[in-house]
């Protein structure tokens, strides 16, 4: 173990791994404090560069950029109470309150030694594991795999969703995704029609890049507000006053510091439980910092009652677990080639490109590899941790930058990545038809999760069960392998646990409903009410029904034409993926019809609040909103009261957000929230895919070293009159933007060795 220990960081000894290191460490934590474009969104970015460069880079980049992130999104927590990532919600009870009580160097001081100290503390949790890796897939045939694929999809899809249909369907389409192009099996091209573009497959990239970075930029776009005021799904969080942190800053920073480690068995517990809730697919990733904070509270008690008030363990627990579990992530990737989370998934993509095979004999093959991803994770966390501290009042300021500002350079990094990935101009058209798949699974509240792990681990899913298959006659499996009964076992009762969840959720909710409204005396008042509120809940319902018929349909083709067309090896998964989809979405068909009738009576019908809306989407409107009644708490948390009646147990996640304007500078009018028309949300994000049509049509035709500035030029003319009032400022910009979008092209062209044609085709 010592000699591979030493050798993972005499890897790391060369002047590239350190510039990769340093890059991944500044891109993570400056692209992480932005809520919605860090995670997933900078990984995808990452994942196109590493066909061109080495392994040891590519893990510097790519676990750099990714430990890098996750101090960066608690500074938005502490100073602006709005978490960059889910994991940092936990940070808020007690990070914001402390900030806000005078102390905000102090908690990011705190947060920082935290994340630090939990990193190491999680790696050397990943080092006694890797010495009994090669073990665990021992204990796994391809049954158990096959059950670790499924319980990995429902535990990542169903974690914080109110359906149970969703996340199926959504890994079902992701392995229908990765069964286009040839089959591992038997080579066959499965899909492709003649489209040469396909014979590879659908690229990684293009789908990660699409299904991501395109909504978040649809969505920014269609509010004309700052990323800072949305969250991972898009809705409005509201704007928080930013805090000051004043000349004392660096004294808090450092008074934090020393605060923290007077808390040595707190650390140590939250490294702990951090660590080995990274190990759980599906759980440690969102679940861990809450769960270490929970049990904080009940092991220090003699803080009981001031939880959530500012305290430093408060900020301790969470902050000590976000990055150990990350490390223990890495534990079921290496030994068992299982995900637990998007990020999980897109590291094993990246292994895949650089020709390296997760699970059995990992550490047999590449013995210093585990220790290597050691090195680099705790050097990161470290290294991203000092500089996002040193310019944490930088950070601050960042996520203030208007959304909208930020759209051209995303979206062209998004058309030029997977070129990049695969010289094929075909990729781009994929991103384009994965950014619109992408904001309507992320708007109808599929889990993208669940799409992406479905087809990143397509491929392990389709090998193990042809094994399967062929090694057990029939069912036999269930009683040859009970490990895989086991297992099998706790999906369904995850599956079993989460109806009744739901089925509880509605009650609640119409219990609520009927002590609400036995407050109205008026009959036809009561009435009223309740429709106006089925009107403001029932959201996309005549989407949602036409969004289920087409997956009906798509998995039905998938399935008659994969039976009539391959032979059984060929057909094995692309037919389980239809199925997949097919049964959840046809039992869930029913349930979203009964929302849309529900929704149309209730639209027809008069009101006794206000008006009916009349275009906005399914018939919304750009009238101006009515202030709506403050929304009861059920089971916990602001929700609606009318969740069983209008959604039952397929309903939206959360409450949604009311119908709101976007106050515009400048006289400009303002945007009308989910509402179509000229200054509509939903008229401008339609547009943020016309510009990228139009992205993509210039770069076809001229290239896209003269595409991507041209399209920076128009863009910062015609689209920055909110944010940049005066022509002759947002002409400098437009210049500014093009010859800087320029020159990235150029050195990326370059750097990916790729000559420059003025017109590149297929």
């Amino acid at each position: 173990m010592l000699h591979n220990l030493v050798h993972g960081l005499t890897a790391l000894n060369s002047g590239s791994a350190i510039a990769y290191l340093v890059l991944g460490s500044v891109l993570g934590v400056f692209i992480g404090v932005i809520p919605g474009l860090g995670g997933s969104v900078v990984l995808s970015i990452v994942l196109s560069l590493a066909y061109h460069i080495d392994l040891t880079g590519t893990l510097c980049l790519f676990l750099g950029a990714h430990a890098g992130s996750y101090f960066s999104a608690s500074v938005t927590s502490i100073l602006l109470n709005t978490p960059a990532h889910p994991e940092a919600f936990a940070v808020t009870f007690d990070g914001f309150p402390m900030a806000r009580n005078g102390r905000p160097g102090r908690a990011l001081g705190i947060s920082a030694a935290s994340t630090m100290v939990g990193g190491v503390i999680g790696c050397l949790v990943l080092i006694g594991f890797v010495q009994i890796i090669d073990r665990l897939p021992n204990l796994f045939h391809p049954p158990e795999y096959v059950a670790l694929v499924l319980l990995a999809v429902i535990l990542v899809g169903t974690l914080g969703s109110n359906s149970v249909a969703k996340p199926l369907i959504s890994a079902g389409l992701g392995i229908m995704v990765a069964s286009v192009g040839p089959s591992l099996i038997t080579g066959t091209y499965r899909y492709t029609f003649n489209q040469v573009g396909l014979y590879g497959g659908i690229s990684l990239v293009a789908v990660a890049l699409g299904a991501f970075a395109i909504p978040q930029m649809a969505m920014v776009f269609g509010t004309a507000t700052t990323t800072s005021k949305q969250d991972m799904t898009g809705k409005d969080v509201g704007p928080a006053q930013q805090i000051e942190l004043g000349g004392s800053f660096g004294r808090q920073v450092l008074g934090g510091i020393a605060e923290t480690f007077r808390h040595k068995l707190l650390l140590l517990q939250s490294g702990l439980v951090g660590s080995l809730a990274g190990i759980v697919p599906g759980i440690g990733g969102f679940a861990a910092n809450f769960m270490s904070y929970g049990i904080a509270q009940q092991t220090v008690r003699k803080r009981k009652g001031q939880w959530g008030t500012g305290l430093a363990e408060g900020i301790i627990a969470p902050e000590g677990s976000s990055l150990a579990k990350e490390a223990g992530s890495l534990v079921p990737i290496i030994g068992l080639g299982i995900p637990g989370s998007v990020g999980g998934s897109l590291f094993i993509a990246a292994l895949t490109i650089k020709g390296i095979k997760t699970g059995y004999g990992f550490s047999t093959s590449y013995p210093s590899l585990p220790y290597e991803m050691v090195w680099i994770l705790a050097l990161s966390g470290i290294l991203g941790t000092i500089i996002g501290v040193i310019i944490a009042p930088i950070l601050a300021r960042v996520t203030k930058v208007p959304g909208p500002i930020l759209v051209p350079f995303i979206l062209a990094l998004a058309v030029l990545g997977p070129f990049l990935a695969s010289v094929e101009y075909f990729t781009v058209y994929e991103v384009f038809v994965f950014g619109i798949l992408g904001l309507l699974l992320r708007r109808l509240r599929y889990s993208l999760a669940s799409f992406v792990i479905g087809l990143v681990l397509g491929p392990t899913f389709e090998n193990n069960v042809y094994l399967t298959h062929n090694v057990y006659s029939g069912f036999s499996f269930l009683t040859a392998r009970p490990a895989a009964d086991v297992i099998f076992l706790i999906a369904i009762l995850v599956l079993v646990v989460k109806v009744v969840q739901i089925r509880l959720e509605s009650r609640r909710a119409t219990a609520t409903l009927a002590s609400t409204l036995t407050h109205i005396d008026d009959p036809q008042r009561r009435i009223a009410v309740a429709r106006d509120q089925i009107r403001r809940d029932v959201r996309f319902p005549l989407l949602s029904v036409i969004m289920t018929g087409i997956l009906i349909a798509l998995s039905v083709f998938f399935v008659v034409y994969g039976w009539q067309q391959y032979d059984l090896a060929t057909k094995l998964m692309p037919i389980i993926g239809g199925v997949l989809v097919a049964i959840p979405a046809i039992i869930q068909l029913p349930n979203d019809i009964r929302r849309y009738v529900l929704w149309r009576g209730a639209r027809n019908a008069p009101s006794g609040m206000a008006e009916a809306p009349s275009d906005a989407p399914d018939g919304g409107s750009e009238a101006a909103p009515v202030p709506e009644p403050e929304p009861v708490l059920v089971g916990g948390r602001r929700g609606s009261v009318l969740s069983a009646v209008a959604n039952g147990p397929q309903g939206t996640l959360g409450a949604q957000p009311a119908l709101a304007t976007a106050v515009a500078p400048g006289g400009i009018a303002a945007i009308r929230e989910n509402a179509w028309g000229r200054h509509g949300q939903y008229t401008r994000e339609f547009m943020t895919f016309v510009w990228l049509f139009a992205l993509v049509a210039v770069c076809f035709v001229f290239g896209f070293l003269w595409g991507i500035p041209a399209f920076c030029l128009a863009y910062g003319m015609t689209c920055t009159r909110r944010f940049i009032k005066t022509l002759m400022f947002r002409a400098v910009f437009s210049v500014l933007s093009a010859a800087g979008m320029w020159l990235l092209t150029y050195e990326a062209l370059k750097f990916a060795h790729i000559v420059y044609l003025p017109q590149i085709t297929l």
